[in-house]
């Protein structure tokens, strides 16, 4: 059995609660033996080990038995939107021939096939203990999949080519603009080898105007390398035949990581994902431009039958978030499953250094650790219950990461 069996993932509880738990992990360097979490109208006023507290009379005592408590979990990158394409694509495909196939595939779909899907993989997704996401969107679509599972996080309108939009002249897609029920709306450049450089300054001004995350896919494939690089190849061949002009692009640049410098894209509001493409002084910019970044490392095996460098970012000063890609490269968006994978992948990374990937990590990385990322006084109070238990906190870290109980 797994600690995903008998799961369950709780929302912000109505009036005042006290949940109680064999452990409780409430960040990663603190972990409560026979704890509780007290909260009221949805936020967690505090949390402890032992006695309840004296002040609490008409609270509702929950007894979760003798499992754990943690935070819910962050995928800082997914594509809900993608969900109808799972096992459509072969994953042992060349990068750009995998492109080509998913191009062909989604557009066999209807929209509102697209939603639906997307609608019951956030639901799924949810369930299996993320309480918070960065969905990205090239189609503009699925925007309320994620609200309506009971998740939060930021969605983020994805942009690709080179026609710069009027974000200004747009209402309910305006980055900044009202949230949908506390989910932020922000906006993506897909990637240096297919955005134009005057479209990811737009899109980047735009997040930074409203002090907003801005994500990017950077360094994914030896395909953006070689075009980054030498600004030709078969890439180049590829978006010639997409109508997309690169004439104009100031290339060659001796690394995408670079690249995205020179055009002044790299602060810390960026979110750099993938990262497969990189050398020591790729990292070092990042960490002195305070760069936040997500890795896939799933996803990047199948696609790429390679994984990022995760000790390398740890030993430069970066700090991973985690996240699932899509389920047309992935077989799950269960972050559960990619803790689990990435402590099987990377034996020398300590266990609760990955479980600050799938938690706090994730939420620095969205902009959102004032609510989430750690069971902490003022946080919004969601959280998950695994069915594990174990002699010592080290064990039971050990046992969550895993997904093994």
């Amino acid at each position: 059995m797994t600690a995903s069996q008998d799961l369950q993932t709780i929302g912000p509880p109505k009036g005042e609660t006290i949940h109680r738990a064999g452990w409780i992990v409430t960040q990663v360097d603190r972990i409560l033996e026979n704890g509780y979490i007290h909260t009221r109208n949805g936020s967690i006023v505090e949390t402890g080990t032992g006695k309840l507290p004296v002040t609490v009379t008409d609270a509702q005592l929950i007894d979760h038995g003798p499992g754990t408590l943690i935070p819910a979990l962050v995928n800082a990158h997914t594509h809900l939107e993608l969900s109808a394409l799972k096992q459509k694509i072969p994953f042992d495909l060349p990068f750009q021939t995998w492109v080509e196939k998913l191009l062909e595939e989604r557009s066999r779909h209807t929209t509102a096939s697209l939603e639906r899907a997307a609608v019951n993989e956030a639901r799924v997704m949810v369930a299996a203990g993320t309480g918070y996401a960065g969905d990205i969107s090239t189609l503009g679509i699925a925007k309320n999949a994620l609200q309506n599972s009971g998740g939060l996080g930021v969605w983020f309108q994805e942009y690709l080519g080179s026609r710069v939009p009027d974000l200004d002249a747009r209402t309910t897609e305006t980055p900044g603009s009202p949230q949908v029920s506390d989910i932020q709306l922000s906006v993506a450049g897909h990637a240096p080898h297919t955005t134009s450089p005057a479209l990811l300054h737009r899109l980047k001004q735009a997040a930074l105007q409203r002090s907003l995350p801005f994500s990017i896919h950077l360094a994914e494939s030896r395909d953006e390398h070689e075009f980054i690089t030498t600004g030709q190849g078969s890439w180049a061949d590829f978006l010639t035949l997409r109508g997309i002009d690169f004439s104009a692009w100031p290339l060659p640049a001796p690394t995408p990581v670079q690249y995205l410098n020179r055009l002044g894209i790299l602060d810390g509001s960026t979110l750099a994902v993938h990262l497969l493409d990189v050398d020591k002084n790729d990292l070092d910019l990042l960490v002195r431009k305070q760069v936040k970044i997500c890795a896939c490392p799933r996803s990047n095996q199948n696609l790429h039958n390679r994984l990022p460098d995760l000790p390398s970012f740890l030993s430069t000063g970066l700090f991973p978030a985690l996240g699932t890609d899509s389920l047309a490269s992935c077989a799950s968006l269960s972050i559960l499953d990619e803790m689990s994978f990435t402590a099987q992948s990377y034996q020398q990374i300590r266990p609760e250094t990955i479980f600050g990937m799938a938690t706090i990590n994730g939420a620095v990385a969205l902009d959102i650790q004032s609510i989430a990322g750690t069971l902490s006084k003022g946080k919004r109070a969601c959280f998950v219950y695994l069915p594990v238990d174990a002699q010592t906190p080290e064990a039971l870290m050990e046992k969550i990461v895993h997904n093994d109980c």
